[in-house]
């Protein structure tokens, strides 16, 4: 039996976790902020996804598996999802990866599966349609390698490992990041983001403003997400996409609606 845990802020994992959802049938699927580790159902395969944050694991997800304790789970599977599958990105994974080693899991796949970058530039609308075609066709090529016990940890190059210390200055780039945030005169107080931050960042005050504090992941699920458009950041403007970016435009028969 399986159960697939996933983080996944705008949407890209959340249709990678959805696929092998599919594929395996499995009916446990839990989105990391909306369960504690400890209270997640045990099983003979956990499959945890998430997204990849300056070539590392967000804090949402090393929390996770700190708080996961051992025996939960005979088999592990680990699946980053980033915006490409080269160098950089293979050592996403350490961090979480070291914390269960630990608490005795057995990793059967740590991978990398590409989907479109949400942040800072928008690929063009066919190399979207092609990376997430590509990412469908992965899934089921792990799918068929899930009972795999021969799983192969291969050789990471120094300027891997280099990345992925660099990366880590990211969590401090993402609180000052939050800082900037602020809701502009669209703001039509209705609460979305502070229930969605996957951080508890965001605060609705007694004068029904929006307050950011020093807690950010630069998940951008807030400004995404929001109804009016009314998240922005005060200098670093460059970061969001300019017209925001969902999944979900383009799964629909391979044409962005």
């Amino acid at each position: 039996m399986y159960t697939i845990a996933f983080f996944s802020p705008t949407g890209n994992t959340k249709h990678v976790a959805t696929l092998f959802q599919n594929h395996l049938r499995a009916d446990r699927i839990f989105p990391l902020e909306q369960i504690n580790a400890v209270d997640l159902p045990s099983a003979d395969h956990l499959i945890l996804l998430f997204v990849i944050h300056g070539f590392n694991a967000p804090k949402p997800v090393i929390s996770f598996a700190k708080q996961l304790g051992p025996n939960k789970f005979k088999k592990v599977s680990l699946i980053a999802v980033g915006c490409n599958t080269t160098w950089v990105n293979n050592l996403a994974s350490k961090e979480v990866r070291t914390i269960l080693n630990k608490n005795g899991y057995s990793i059967v796949l740590d991978e990398v599966i590409a989907m479109p970058l949400n942040i800072v530039m928008k690929f063009p609308d066919s190399t979207i349609h092609n990376l997430i075609k590509e990412a469908e066709e992965k899934v089921k090529i792990l799918v068929s390698k899930l009972d795999d016990e021969s799983y192969y940890h291969q050789k990471i190059p120094f300027k891997t490992q280099l990345i992925h210390t660099i990366g880590k200055v990211e969590p401090l780039a993402s609180k000052l990041f939050g800082l900037e945030l602020y809701a502009n005169k669209k703001c039509n107080q209705c609460g979305l983001c502070v229930l969605e931050c996957p951080a508890k960042n965001i605060q609705m005050k007694d004068n029904k403003k929006i307050k950011f504090g020093f807690n950010c992941i630069m998940c951008m699920r807030c400004i995404y997400n929001c109804p009016t458009k009314a998240i922005e950041p005060r200098i670093s403007k460059f970061i969001p996409i300019k017209n925001g970016y969902s999944i979900q435009d383009y799964l629909s028969d391979g044409v962005k609606r």
